[in-house]
């Protein structure tokens, strides 16, 4: 019988590898290596969220702690890579290729590039000081023996399923909570973090998974997730536009700002098309 502590053990142990070995792509700031180095964080991060109940409470919350801050980082770099990309995605989506959206192209992405330069820089400082050795030293010892509570004896199938299941339905109370929320864009911001959660819990335990039901639930989170993550990734790319556009005097060049940013409205709107039904089929999965 494989115990819960030994799955999460295991899979601890693995992301700790995961993480060591993407830096350096991620240092070099080859393309999506720092998406690929920020996602295995937050596979860690979810872990020690989801699972929680089987590790000691303090020394998760120190590894979590530390997690995030490294995550931060990452998130400034790889946040205004996704905004420079999906600048010319919109550019070429809109037929812009003359020397009218050459100048709106330079105008749009030159400042995320140049954002995006600091931001690396920082990252590639933090690297050679005291915060990588920091938080390699609390991997190290997680990796050689994790922090575990008493809960982590139980056989892992059943505090696999329980975990899954327990993220599933607190997508679904993000969900509900996006329906009554005054800040519906924060409150989806929750649900969209709360389904990647579900579907990173899924992948932990995919080992125990017999019969492939938290493969499916890991699924329709990874769809929420998806489709929350287009959206606010197209809105935020309207809000640059528009930023940048204030400070354009000639009536001609904001029209072309203002394209580019119906353009993005446009998709955020239709990244939410489906979710609804990737929400009832989830519900359906959790309450039969």
């Amino acid at each position: 019988m494989t115990t819960a502590g030994e799955l999460l053990a295991a899979e601890i142990g693995r992301l700790a590898a995961d993480l060591t070995a993407r830096r350096a792509g991620a240092l070099s700031d080859e393309p999506d290596a720092v998406h690929q180095l920020r996602t295995t964080v937050r596979r860690l991060r979810n872990v020690l969220a989801a699972f929680r109940r089987c590790f000691d409470p303090d020394r998760s919350a120190e590894l979590a702690a530390a997690l995030a801050s490294y995550g931060d980082l990452l998130g400034e770099c790889r946040d205004l890579e996704v905004r420079a990309a999906d600048v010319t995605a919109a550019l070429d989506a809109l037929g812009l290729a003359d020397a009218r959206g050459d100048a709106l192209g330079e105008a749009l992405v030159g400042p995320l590039l140049v954002r995006h330069a600091a931001a690396h820089a920082a990252l590639v400082g933090w690297h050679a000081g005291p915060g990588v050795r920091a938080l390699d030293a609390l991997l190290a010892t997680w990796t050689e023996s994790p922090a575990l509570a008493r809960r982590a004896r139980r056989p892992a199938a059943g505090v696999a399923t329980k975990a899954v299941r327990r993220q599933a339905r607190r997508v679904l109370a993000r969900a509900d909570a996006v329906v009554a929320a005054e800040g519906v864009e924060e409150a989806r911001h929750g649900l969209r973090k709360a389904g990647r959660r579900l579907r990173h819990t899924a992948d932990a335990v995919a080992s125990v998974d017999v019969d492939g039901s938290l493969r499916v639930l890991g699924g329709l989170g990874h769809r929420v997730q998806g489709a929350l993550g287009d959206h606010r990734d197209a809105l935020l790319l309207a809000e640059h536009v528009r930023r940048c556009a204030a400070g354009q005097a000639d009536r001609a060049d904001r029209a072309s700002y203002e394209l580019v940013a119906g353009h993005a409205e446009k998709l955020a709107a239709e990244a939410l098309a489906g979710l609804d039904e990737t929400l009832s089929a989830l519900r359906a999965e959790v309450i039969p």
